[in-house]
């Protein structure tokens, strides 16, 4: 149904806006765009413009229905644009939906009105004109064509409202009851694209939880990486908005799109999801030697004490023809024994928790090798095993490189992993950023060793970030946590070195952006130029 509401006066319209061939071929136009929009926001600003270019309208409003209430999104106004500057603080809010007001009479009839003069509406109508709008802001609302949002089934989704339809000469007139049919088409084509655009919004709010908590779950395996990939997220995407911002330098030429930081933020959170393959025993490493290994040293070294005294008690040891329980050179005999198997110990439990050993331990760590004892079945052991001897060999950290190779593996299990999900075209160079967190620009990185200008931007931000995390997050098993300051000086001296990114490395410092702790990407992040 189509109500026209006139206000009792006869007014000459200029003639049709357009003729049927131009309006069907505008209409069809709108349609392409509207269809190809699907960042929800972008569309409902859209679909207002596109309305009011399509009547000439000075105003527009859009209410979108949601929870049982009527949601005001849009307002643009072309007069108050001139007078006071775009976007002057028009921010959305909730009415109810009720058929007093016009919005909501539409909304819930899901008929087009057609009013002249909103002013002189008849008493016969249910719903009334609010006047405040006008009063806060100087301006005369005359002509309104109001139009539900029906999607294909017949449901109403929202509502479009046009305000002052304007002539040639600038005059507000009504708006021509020939535009009504087409303004209803455009109604339902935006129902469909609005339909479209929050399914498809579902669908990324759920992807993008999917990929957080298989992130996040991944981290938690660990208490040394608990909330990594969230902080890598948040700084590397912190940073690409700030090089948005950049109007001189280096980065005066270089901006992401939403669509980029999107697809760098999701690349910070995948980026470790590779260490699923890596055994905990190895990622939660604090010292050379594993703690069950540590303990079962201890008890060995025990038994070889105990053996010692047993066998000199015992009469064990070559050539003693006469032992006696009190005998002082047996009691001293057994006393440096002691000492010096205690002191064998202490020395691995020490270089064990040490962070770097020297020739001369490795020497001692040797020679402790070497020695044998002869165990309760007879069999002849080593104080300590090749294993124990090579992860106590380890110059500096604690991963033999056996281990430390599968930590190294994670990146290419992080390829193989994310480079089997289907992206759309938008997010395609996920799995490269994703896997090149550990390329270094002089190609010492891993796991490809790519260098110089085979690492985009994206990639060189996310060498930077998962760098100063690993180092100033909580402490982790080879060292202490480092306050900023501190990885600042050695990201700076790995840039020095031609590895990192120097530029991005100040300007994460400079700008202060590791204090950024939201992960999420904003739309408001577009540079501008003069």
């Amino acid at each position: 149904m189509v109500l026209s509401i006139p206000n009792g006066k006869d007014k000459k319209l200029p003639g049709r806006i357009m003729n049927l061939e131009a309006q069907i071929e505008r209409l069809n136009k709108i349609g392409i765009a509207l269809s190809s929009e699907t960042d929800l926001e972008k569309l409902l600003e859209l679909i207002v413009y596109e309305a009011r270019e399509f009547s000439r309208a000075d105003a527009g409003s859009l209410y979108i229905i949601e929870n049982d209430r009527l949601y005001f999104r849009v307002a643009q106004n072309s007069t108050l644009d001139r007078r006071n500057g775009p976007n002057s603080g028009f921010k959305p809010y909730p009415l109810p939906l009720s058929e007093k007001s016009i919005a909501g009479y539409v909304a819930l009839k899901g008929d087009i009105i057609n009013i002249d003069d909103v002013y002189q509406l008849p008493d016969t109508v249910p719903y009334s004109f609010n006047p405040e709008f006008d009063v806060r802001n100087d301006y005369r609302t005359t002509s309104m064509l109001v139009v539900p949002m029906k999607d294909r089934d017949g449901e109403i989704l929202g509502v479009l409202q046009l305000i002052n339809a304007m002539d040639e000469e600038g005059r507000v007139v009504p708006f021509d009851k020939a535009l009504e049919p087409l303004v209803m088409s455009l109604g339902s084509q935006a129902a469909v694209a609005i339909r479209n655009a929050k399914l498809i919004s579902e669908i990324r709010g759920l992807f993008r939880a999917l990929i957080q908590y298989s992130a996040s779950a991944i981290d938690a395996r660990s208490p040394h990486t608990a909330g990594h990939s969230r902080r890598v997220a948040a700084y590397a995407t912190a940073i690409a908005k700030a090089i948005n911002r950049e109007n001189s330098g280096r980065f005066a030429n270089i901006y992401f799109s939403d669509e980029e930081i999107e697809e760098l933020n999701y690349s910070a959170w995948l980026h470790d999801i590779g260490k699923i393959g890596v055994p905990e025993s190895v990622l939660d490493k604090k010292y050379r030697l594993s703690p069950e290994t540590e303990k079962l040293i201890v008890a060995r070294f025990e038994l070889i004490k105990s053996l010692a005294v047993n066998r000199i008690y015992m009469g064990t040891i070559k050539g003693a023809k006469d032992i006696s329980l009190a005998n002082p050179k047996k009691d001293q005999e057994i006393l440096r024994m002691k000492d010096e198997i205690q002191n064998d110990l202490e020395f691995i439990l020490k270089v064990n928790r040490s962070g770097y050993i020297s020739d001369e331990d490795l020497s001692r760590l040797r020679g402790i090798a070497n020695k044998t004892y002869v165990d309760l079945d007879g069999e002849v052991r080593p104080y300590i095993t090749e294993k124990e001897l090579e992860c106590l060999s380890v110059r500096r950290g604690n991963l033999t490189n056996e281990e430390y190779k599968k930590v190294q593996g994670h990146v290419l299990q992080t390829l193989k992993i994310v480079g089997n999900i289907p992206f759309t075209k938008n997010l395609k160079n996920i799995p490269f950023f994703a896997a090149s967190h550990h390329e270094m620009l002089d190609g010492s990185g891993y796991p490809r060793g790519l260098k110089g200008e085979e690492l985009p931007v994206q990639s060189r931000i996310l060498a930077v970030v998962d760098i100063y995390d690993a180092l100033t997050a909580i402490d982790r098993p080879y060292r202490r946590s480092l306050p900023p300051e501190k990885a600042y000086e050695i990201l700076k001296s790995e840039a020095a070195k031609g590895r990192l990114d120097q530029d991005i490395v100040e300007l994460f410092f400079e700008k202060e952006l590791y204090k950024e702790e939201d992960d999420s990407f904003s739309k408001d992040s577009r540079k501008t130029h003069n």
